[in-house]
């Protein structure tokens, strides 16, 4: 039995962003190849710089209008309890640890610093992009921070295709909604008890 786990709302915030986080992930990679970086090719610069807002907006517009479901995995996703840090203590003691949520400690983590990437590299970027505002030094640091949060980025997103590859069932759901029962149980079992007293 499959029972549903993220509706089309959040599958669709999901893959926006992925989407547009890898297209500005290979143009950036183009422009800092580029002999003369910071100037770059023109077209790929205009590429990578317009890919930014709908990057920035179009996540952003899912969460206010799409469904109360995808706001209210947003909502858990920031929020901490004792449980995440004591599934924390036990994945690094090796051990399986009792998940409450509809997420566990380490996709609240993934969930968190992706946002905290996510304003950095926007405002780091924006001083980029909007050079002839600001000071020539301030500028040149930017460029820095933009690259080292991109990095990161890279690092992040490595991760969370490692632990997709070790979960399939999890990729299952982000791209067609529905989880194994099984699956859930096993992994969330927090979660289906809340459902099932619904």
């Amino acid at each position: 039995m499959r029972i549903l786990r993220f509706d089309i709302s959040t599958r669709v915030l999901h893959w926006s962003h992925a989407v547009f986080f890898i297209w500005l992930l290979i143009t950036g990679i183009g422009i800092f190849l580029t002999p003369k970086s910071l100037l770059a090719d023109p077209l790929l610069k205009m590429v990578h710089l317009y890919a930014s807002i709908p990057f920035i907006l179009l996540p952003t517009i899912i969460h206010i209008f799409g469904s109360a479901s995808c706001r209210m995995d947003v909502r858990e996703l920031m929020s901490w309890t004792d449980d995440d840090l004591k599934w924390f203590i036990e994945f690094l003691k090796k051990n399986k640890a009792y998940v409450t949520g509809k997420f566990n400690g380490g996709q609240k983590a993934n969930f968190l610093a992706t946002l905290f990437l996510i304003i950095g590299l926007t405002l780091s970027g924006f001083v980029v992009w909007m050079k002839s505002m600001f000071s020539v030094d301030f500028v040149e640091l930017n460029f820095v921070i933009h690259d080292s949060f991109a990095v990161i980025s890279i690092l992040l997103l490595f991760g969370h295709i490692i632990f997709t590859a070790y979960y399939p069932e999890s990729l299952r759901g982000v791209i067609y909604g529905e989880v194994n029962a099984d699956w859930a149980e096993k992994h969330y079992p927090g979660w289906i008890d809340h459902n099932s007293r619904k």
